[in-house]
């Protein structure tokens, strides 16, 4: 397993007695994203281009040329890592005149991203280039991660309150590399909006791994219960040849007479995390030189065997009896005790493994919950879903400063309902860029707004998250962070170069 950036910062982000499971954003949130770096989403954009800062006045009243969408993956990655073509990355659009779009993108084994949607737009380039074509373009590479985030400060914050955002500011994130995705769509190549002022946008980013899931090499070792110590299973995956490997385990224990078990199985083609087999009992005689090879005998089927894998160091195994009288039915939880020196195990997961919305949202969802809260592809189930468990973890975290009252603008509920559609919201018809949650907190009021906000790289998303969450601006919360540890670029793509 590829472990994140930080040792520390992965250390508190699947910290459960935390009041809130938290992360830069979305690096790592999860086992299977975890086990799965190139399926593993970090941060999720949404910008227009170009935009106006300006409060008003020249420049603000044109439209924006084109929208902006940035994927961030791999947390810390390195030169040497590359995209997969297991893994395709889907971007989901639905305006608020209810059009739905999608764009996919997916790449070649030479390292050449196409991405396609909206019908007929599509464009495609080398890893580390521009590729234009017509109202798309795409690039794919290696950037630094736009993200700055200071995880000193958040951790002193739930234990002694706003007093740990002294201004000073540390970057968690600076110095840190990821693979990017970021396309580029003209808007008048995009559904026109429900209203002539506004074209209101949910988006948001999934991975999904179309192949190469599975057992791997990386499974074989030795097996075994703790609780009943003394007896196990040696599994292997081998090439045999055909388009799957084989797996093959063996069993040394003991029967009911407390004789000596050898059980072995035949080749098992593997099916995702599981494989299953039948079970044989062999006898011969002699031993070491004195072994006939006329004397082994394969004997009958005495039951099939169900391995099941939930990672690379647990699983369940079940063994199906032939016959009872031999031998019992059984089913155990096992753990890896052994396994090659020098053979890396990613048991990876097929379809979604991970997708990305606003920051910090999934931080508030219980670990247990994490790998189905990541793998759900419904919006329209995920208020149903999520909307409870948000709440709860944004009155548990209400307390993390020591002040029992909820003090946040607005409700916990009004949040609540809100951050469960875990989609960023962009008007493409608005050229000015204020900042994060901007039209949220309009929609809790509600009353118009005159800002596209989306998710664009300079904000301080941490700083607005919780000035908004915890304190209502007052008093403010300052992180100390004014931006990015490297300049953003100008134009397209706009990240930083990586370190």
């Amino acid at each position: 397993m590829k472990m994140s950036y930080l040792p520390a910062l992965l250390t508190f982000m699947l910290m459960p007695a935390a009041p809130l499971t938290a992360e830069a954003a979305d690096h790592a949130d999860s086992t299977h994203a975890a086990n799965d770096p190139i399926a593993d989403l970090a941060d999720f954009y949404a910008f227009v281009d170009p935009p106006c800062v300006a409060s008003g006045g020249s420049g603000c009243e044109a439209d924006p040329i084109e929208l902006i969408v940035a994927l961030t993956l791999n947390p810390a990655a390195s030169a040497a890592d590359q995209f997969s073509e297991d893994v395709v990355y889907h971007f989901y659009f639905e305006n608020d005149a209810g059009i739905k779009n999608q764009v996919d993108c997916s790449f070649s084994a030479d390292q050449v991203v196409s991405c396609a949607g909206f019908g007929s737009l599509s464009a495609e380039a080398p890893v580390g280039q521009v590729g234009v074509n017509g109202d798309m373009r795409v690039y794919a590479g290696l950037r630094d991660d736009p993200m700055f985030f200071d995880l000193p400060a958040f951790e002193a914050f739930q234990q002694i309150g706003i007093a740990a955002y002294d201004g000073t500011g540390v970057d968690s994130l600076a110095g840190v590399n990821v693979l990017a995705i970021v396309i580029g769509i003209k808007i008048t190549a995009m559904p026109a909006g429900a209203t002539v002022d506004h074209n209101l946008n949910k988006i948001w980013a999934a991975s999904e791994r179309i192949g190469g899931a599975g057992i791997n090499g990386g499974i074989t070792g030795s097996w075994y219960n703790p609780e009943q110590n003394g007896q196990g299973w040696v599994v292997e995956v081998v090439d045999s040849g055909a388009a799957e490997p084989s797996f093959l385990s063996f069993f040394y224990g003991y029967d009911n007479d407390g004789g000596q078990l050898w059980l072995i199985t035949g080749a098992s083609v593997i099916d995702g995390n599981t494989a299953v087999a039948d079970v044989y009992l062999t006898s011969g005689t002699g031993f070491g030189g004195d072994y006939d090879p006329g004397s082994f005998v394969l004997g009958d089927v005495v039951g099939n065997v169900l391995f099941e894998f939930d990672d690379c160091d647990s699983g369940t195994v079940t063994f199906t009896s032939a016959n009872t009288a031999l031998l019992a039915d059984f089913s155990n939880d096992i753990q890896r005790i052994s396994n090659i020196a020098g053979l890396d195990c990613s048991l990876l997961a097929g379809g979604q493994v991970d997708r990305a919305g606003r920051p910090f949202i999934s931080g508030f969802i219980p670990e247990d919950m994490r790998d189905a809260y990541n793998a759900n592809s419904n919006p329209d189930s995920w208020v149903a879903a999520y909307r409870d468990t948000l709440l709860a973890g944004f009155q548990a975290f209400a307390l993390a400063d020591g002040n029992p009252a909820w003090n946040g603008f607005y409700t916990a509920e009004q949040w609540a309902d809100i951050f469960a559609d875990d989609r960023v919201q962009i008007d493409i018809k608005k050229a000015q860029s204020v900042d994060y949650l901007s039209i949220e907190l309009s929609q809790l009021v509600p009353q118009d707004w005159n800002d596209s906000a989306g998710r664009a790289l300079d904000y301080d998303v941490h700083e607005t998250f919780w000035n908004v969450m915890i304190t209502s601006f007052d008093p403010f919360i300052d992180d100390g962070l004014t931006g990015n540890d490297l300049p953003f670029l100008s134009g397209f793509p706009f990240l930083a170069e990586p370190h």
